[in-house]
């Protein structure tokens, strides 16, 4: 029986948890807050109080039963503290202690969850092999900390490039409400499901042998001026607006097939107008 801990029992730490206990996985995960560890709990999962800040804070003992695994997933959303160095941040500190700390463990595998906004700058079809041109300080520093753990000796690393999520709560029916003129309407959208990343995840634990990058993000790609009218009428919503003559030069889509040719991934819902339902 695998022992995994997910860093960040939040949108998507927790169902990942919750899928791994369905599969009689050992797993163990941290919260932020004793409250949030104190729900987690009753719900099966072995969690413990942990923050960054960037250092660690969390009791020693609980800090053993956390990082007592095989495998770990960091899903930790990323946080803009700026340090005084203004080529690094807090979240950047955060990752390289957590991780060091963990291979004093017996952990032999890692998996990040980056994002495809590594890609800023890049056009067209985008693949794992495309050069990567962050723009945002956001980006660059999840660029940073993906070629950090990539570096790492003697451990297993996955990257997972998540495309925009969708899942409960996060419907996209809400993520242009009634806005106006908005610009690349014909653009295709990048979208993947939160059952997809789980999935992914899943995969990635029983089957890597380490050392990938992989896209994350529905093989379709319907145009954002059909799709996100339609997700907001979905919900009884006002939907966004698109300039008519937009031109679709820059379109940017991601090519998420490389999981599914190494792995045998198969997307649970490949057309995004499958998520809006």
């Amino acid at each position: 029986m695998k022992r995994v801990v997910i860093i960040g029992l939040g949108w998507l730490g927790f169902p990942l948890g919750m899928s791994l206990i369905a599969r009689s996985w050992q797993v163990s995960g941290s919260k932020t807050t004793q409250e949030g560890v104190e729900a987690v709990r009753m719900s099966g999962i072995d969690s413990y109080f942990l923050k960054l800040t960037p250092k660690l804070i969390c009791n020693k003992q609980d800090l053993k039963n956390l990082l007592n695994v095989d495998a770990m997933v960091i899903t930790l959303p990323f946080t803009r503290k700026i340090t005084s160095n203004t080529q690094s941040s807090d979240y950047f500190l955060a990752i390289q202690n957590l991780v060091n700390v963990a291979l004093n463990f017996s952990i032999t595998q890692i998996i990040f969850t980056s994002s495809i906004s590594v890609y800023e700058g890049s056009v067209f079809s985008i693949n794992e092999n495309t050069t990567v041109k962050p723009h945002s300080f956001t980006a660059r520093i999840l660029l940073e900390v993906e070629n950090w753990l990539s570096c790492l000796k003697m451990v297993s690393v996955d990257i997972l490039r998540l495309a925009g999520l969708v899942g409960p709560k996060r419907h996209p029916g809400t993520f242009l409400v009634g806005k106006a003129v908005l610009k690349n309407g014909y653009h295709g959208v990048n979208l993947v499901h939160l059952d997809d990343v789980v999935a992914a995840i899943i995969l990635l634990l029983s089957n890597s042998s380490g050392g990938g990058v992989y896209n994350l993000s529905a093989p379709q790609h319907p145009a954002r001026n059909r799709f996100y009218s339609q997700a907001a009428k979905t919900l009884g919503l006002s939907p966004p607006s698109f300039y008519c003559n937009d031109r679709r030069e820059l379109e940017k889509i991601i090519d998420g097939s490389k999981i599914c040719r190494d792995l045998g991934f198969t997307y649970c819902y490949p057309d995004p107008m499958c998520m809006i339902s």
